[in-house]
């Protein structure tokens, strides 16, 4: 396929600059090759757009309407790319962010409404949900995800690593009694992910030895998001295992209590931003990227 923009672009400029070498200076071409596109333009068109001589050219008709046309087309093109270049740099436009809803309740909506009043050119569609998202079909920019990343088609930039506690509201321990050691988990109401059970094995170190000990836990409430367990467990419905981020208030305000402290195993839970494998990331995504990265 003939590329038709870059022999208008040669013509007009043959005929800006004034002869076939100087065209070929500016293309970083030999005016040989430069002379052999404008006869394979003319073969095309059957029709001769230029008298040439050893020193000089003239256009023909043909020639001087195929220049204006061609001026106006190439004027378009660069026109346009210029306004997308622009659009792209610019710090404005819709973002659309989909977060899990502990995250997004006790994280992000607050960053949010901060980051809006910084760029007032931006506008943001917040979807909370625990469901995954296909970036790509639901027209997503960002999605920030807990846990380890698996999809390698998907840039990705870690914003936090979140410690587990093991924890339970101060009526669940007056009712039934605080454990003291992980294996009586096995007596106690623990809440539970429905349809994930490699979230109810609960990993602890010894801290006589520094063995490692996992208890497999259970009770009669699973839930389907982290928010849920939060809630039951604010109710004194069980113990439950939840981020930091997302029960630091609760801990603050003595409305859950930790447990289990010495036999803390250190275990974190990552949270990342994941985007598309753009050539070029829109400037708003990387203001987004950024904005969270310092901010959290």
């Amino acid at each position: 396929m003939q590329n038709r923009a870059l022999e208008m672009e040669v013509f007009v400029t043959i005929v800006d600059a004034g002869s076939f070498s100087a065209a070929a200076r500016i293309f970083s071409m030999s005016p040989s090759a430069i002379s052999k596109l404008v006869t394979r333009l003319e073969k095309r068109l059957g029709v001769q757009l230029v008298v040439r001589s050893t020193r000089s050219f003239r256009l023909t008709i043909e020639g001087s309407d195929f220049y204006t046309t061609s001026r106006a087309i190439v004027q378009e093109i660069a026109e346009a790319e210029a306004k997308i270049a622009r659009k792209a740099e610019a710090i404005g436009g819709l973002l659309k962010v989909s977060t899990n809803l502990p995250f997004g309740t006790h994280v992000l909506s607050p960053l949010v409404v901060r980051f809006l009043d910084e760029n007032p050119g931006m506008r943001i569609d917040l979807e909370l949900s625990d469901e995954p998202v296909d970036l790509i079909a639901e027209k997503t920019d960002i999605a920030i995800r807990t846990g380890v990343l698996r999809d390698s088609s998907l840039r990705s930039r870690r914003l936090l690593d979140s410690q587990r506690h093991i924890v339970a509201s101060p009526d669940y321990l007056a009712r039934h009694g605080e454990p003291a050691r992980p294996e009586e988990l096995r007596q106690h109401a623990c809440l539970t992910f429905g349809g994930r059970p490699h979230l109810s094995t609960w990993q602890f170190k010894d801290p006589a030895d520094g063995a490692s000990v996992h208890v497999d836990v259970g009770g009669r409430l699973l839930v389907n998001n982290g928010e849920s367990m939060r809630l039951f467990a604010l109710q004194g419905a069980g113990i439950a295992r939840l981020s930091a981020f997302h029960i630091g208030r609760d801990l603050a305000e003595g409305r859950l209590v930790r447990l289990l402290v010495s036999w803390d195993a250190g275990e974190t839970e990552p949270i990342s931003a994941i985007y598309s494998a753009q050539t070029h990331v829109p400037q708003r995504i990387r203001r987004f990227l950024d904005f969270l990265a310092r901010s959290i």
